[in-house]
């Protein structure tokens, strides 16, 4: 079973991380760009907290899984909550709040996704 919702999840990353790369290819919507890049950091974060032996129902909010980063060892010591923390507001923001979303302030948020992507990657 493991296998199988880690394997989901990470499926799932790259399809939301397509998705970015479809609106960003199209010059479309930069607010749901950012949403699609957290979303893929999410769905990977959660493979990789799955992975290391988070109970599938405890990763099922975003402040668990903003717990589970902080908390587990390696993420704790790799610092990938802040970077992650960084995609969650930015992600906030651009669903919720009448911030103009530069393309400026998108390679910022790409950075801390490759951020999250490679620190969590390093130990998957």
């Amino acid at each position: 079973m493991l296998d199988e919702y880690c394997e989901d999840f990470i499926n799932k990353s790259k399809e939301n991380y397509e998705l970015y790369e479809f609106l960003s290819k199209n010059n479309l919507f930069l607010g749901w760009q950012i949403v699609a890049i957290f979303y893929s950091a999410l769905c990977y974060a959660k493979a990789y907290l799955y992975k290391k032996g988070a109970p599938i129902n405890s990763i099922n909010s975003h402040d668990n899984i903003k717990f589970l980063l902080a908390n587990e060892s390696y993420a704790k010591t790799s610092n990938v909550l802040i970077y992650y923390e960084t995609l969650y507001r930015n992600s906030r923001d651009a669903r919720y709040k009448n911030k103009k979303i530069t393309q400026g302030r998108l390679n910022h948020i790409l950075d801390n996704y490759k951020k999250v992507m490679e620190l969590l990657e390093k130990n998957y």
